[in-house]
């Protein structure tokens, strides 16, 4: 790993691999949708920005682009945005000077916006049909009340339907390049270095990363109605750490644990030897502020309240279901997840990114299996009783 700091501040990680001549990137910003002024502006701005440049028309810009790599695939989370492409290695200097060109005059056209906005629309609109989406934002609205993360990073209709073109000029005028931004590439690297340097007379601004704690604090249970719904869909959620506390590392152990594969306590208490569930699991976002785990299962309308109960008694008794041949499953599948998710080029590009862009240090992925691999049974059984006897807040989805 070779790592350049430009006289703007911009890190640069450089991944040296061989073999194909390819390189992938994600270009990070530390600026989430909990900066959000109006829901899903961050979003509908970087994917109307990154169609293109001003300076090249754009059929010129997508045919200058497809003839050196992939188009610029934005991302948006809580925490922080991102830019993903590949490229080819010996095309790198014509590539970069497009996403150069692009962050410098981007493309900001009518045309565009119009697509961008009601394709948007379209994905919120989509949501709808999915218990899991209204679930999650549930979820995030009512245990995250009047903080930040409570924004959806793709916004509402009503938010994105108020946006137009001109927003989105002064946001990204306003907030781009933010202090903190990586650039992570993996890959044939040789004499990138000379070309990415470019990047650093950009002109870099403030970016905004302190975020408060918000921890549940009463346990409480809501019905959302999906019309035309043939299942009953639960999801809990429950408090955890946020990426920066010592307890992060267990808390992502006790959630494979918990949900993560056929052999996980939910799979094999409530699908196996129960029959409950169409599907269950768990999952844990990396947050800088408070974290959650939620565990969710989708059951039918007649085993809901039996389904329900066991999913609490579970959570309730976390610590009874914590034995060594559990913590060394959860431990093999982990790590063999963790590997096989760096496979690619772009994943390795993503998690130095990832790491670097939270202020772990790239370093940490590494790291971060180990302190996972290295967790006592003791710590998880500690972290299980603060998480059991922690409030709870349930989301139902059903058509009611």
């Amino acid at each position: 790993m070779e790592i350049l700091t430009l006289d703007n501040g911009l890190k640069v990680l450089l991944n040296h691999q061989g073999g194909y001549p390819v390189i992938a990137g994600s270009f990070f910003f530390p600026l989430g949708s909990s900066a959000d002024s109006r829901e899903g502006i961050t979003l509908l701005t970087l994917r109307t920005a990154f169609k293109g440049s001003l300076k090249y028309p754009p059929e010129e810009f997508s045919r200058m682009q497809e003839s050196s790599g992939s188009p610029f695939v934005p991302d948006v989370s809580c925490d922080y945005s991102l830019v993903k492409f590949q490229l080819v290695s010996e095309r790198s200097e014509d590539y970069f000077k497009l996403l150069l060109d692009t962050l410098t005059g981007p493309g900001f056209r009518e045309g565009s916006f119009q697509v961008e906005r009601a394709s948007l629309l379209a994905s919120i609109r989509s949501k709808k049909e999915s218990s899991f989406a209204l679930a999650y934002e549930e979820v995030m609205r009512k245990t995250y009340p009047g903080h930040p993360y409570s924004k959806l990073p793709y916004g509402t209709i009503k938010s994105v339907s108020s946006l137009e073109l001109e927003d989105l000029k002064s946001w990204f005028s306003d907030n781009f390049l933010p202090v903190g931004s990586v650039l992570s590439l993996c890959g044939h690297l040789e004499g990138i270095e000379r070309v990415v340097e470019e990047f650093g007379r950009l002109k870099t601004v403030p970016a905004v990363t302190e975020l408060p704690p918000c921890p549940i604090t009463r346990t409480d249970e809501v019905v959302v109605r999906r019309e035309g719904s043939e299942q009953s869909f639960i999801l809990v959620a429950l408090n955890a750490s946020s990426v920066y506390e010592k307890s992060y590392p267990a808390c992502k152990l006790l959630n494979t644990l918990l949900g993560e594969g056929i052999g996980s306590v939910l799979f094999q208490e409530l699908r196996e030897k129960r029959g409950y569930a169409y599907s269950t699991g768990s999952l844990f976002p990396t947050r800088k502020s408070s974290g959650r785990i939620l565990a969710y299962i989708g059951t039918s309308p007649q085993k809901e309240g039996d389904v329900k109960r066991e999913l609490h008694k579970i959570l309730k008794n976390l610590p009874d279901f914590i034995t060594p041949e559990r913590v060394k499953r959860a431990k093999e599948y982990f790590r063999g997840s963790y590997l096989l998710d760096h496979e690619l080029r772009s994943k390795r590009a993503w998690y130095c990114g990832f790491w670097e862009a939270l202020g772990k240090g790239w370093s940490y992925d590494e790291e971060f299996v180990e302190k996972v691999l290295s967790t006592t049974r003791g710590e998880l059984l500690e972290v299980a009783m603060e998480l059991c006897e922690s409030p709870r807040f349930t989301v139902v989805v059903r058509d009611e």
